[in-house]
């Protein structure tokens, strides 16, 4: 699994990816000309944790580490980061069951390090190699990873769907923010593009669901969760991200030493 931020890299953990850029520029039916959602790049920075909540039975246990081929088990993983627009973040990622220490990371401009906490610092991709083997990818739970992603044409087909959508006011750490719910069909769409979609275990799974929320000030997206069932368990599969802060003053992230 990837350090910091649980680097589930790639083009964002499952489409997640999709919903920055797919939110982006909307706009809701009596204000045409206000954007449903800001890129985050409207920010100098912000702080995020994401969580990721998995059946151990949705993967290829042959691929686990050893520590973990015990039998069942819920897959848990905690990340803690901040950002520092346009190239520069900080992480720490929590894996339970512990069959590895926590991994702490940070990226500056394209050079990232990695190093398990407390330790000594080196250069690498993946601050969790065994996680491509095991989720069939390079795993990222990276704020900027799910919430700025390139767009592509399938996330203009959705975003131009969302001017009409409705959504409802919740108060989160950053404020309060309008909650959207994507439909089922929007939901199939982006589990079901390869391109955005980089865990292949949501296909499979009867029922999925994307919830995001949008700053009702700064019109950002600040939090994320995406759900799915299998035909015995609800949210087998569960990844939740959220902004903790935005433009977090004095904010350094600096390459180690």
């Amino acid at each position: 699994m990837g350090a910091a931020s649980v680097n589930w890299r790639a083009a964002g953990i499952i489409a997640l990816m999709g919903l920055a850029a797919l939110v982006a520029s909307c706009s809701q039916p009596e204000a045409p000309s206000v954007p449903t959602a800001n890129s985050l790049n409207t920010l100098q920075s912000y702080r995020w944790v994401s969580d990721l909540r998995a059946d151990s039975t949705l993967f290829d246990q042959n691929q686990a580490p050893a520590a973990l081929r015990t039998g069942p088990f819920t897959l848990r993983v905690h990340v803690e980061g901040e950002r520092l627009l346009p190239d520069r973040e900080h992480a720490v990622t929590t894996v339970q069951p512990a069959a590895v220490d926590p991994r702490e990371s940070i990226i500056a401009g394209t050079q990232r390090w990695n190093r398990v906490l407390g330790g000594s610092w080196a250069p690498g991709e993946d601050a969790f190699p065994t996680a491509k083997a095991y989720f069939g990818t390079t795993a990222t739970l990276s704020a900027r990873a799910i919430l700025e992603p390139r767009e592509t044409s399938a996330v203009t087909d959705l975003r131009d769907q969302l001017a009409s959508m409705p959504y409802r006011e919740e108060t989160v750490a950053t404020g309060v923010a309008r909650r959207y719910t994507l439909r089922p069909q929007q939901v199939a769409a982006i589990v079901n593009d390869p391109e955005l979609n980089p865990f292949p275990v949501l296909k499979s799974m009867p029922a999925v669901r994307i919830d995001f929320w949008v700053h009702e000030a700064r019109r950002v997206i600040v939090g994320l969760r995406v759900a799915g069932d299998t035909a015995t368990k609800p949210e087998a599969f569960l990844i939740e991200l959220s902004l903790t802060e935005l433009d977090v003053p004095g904010l350094r992230i600096d390459p180690p030493r």
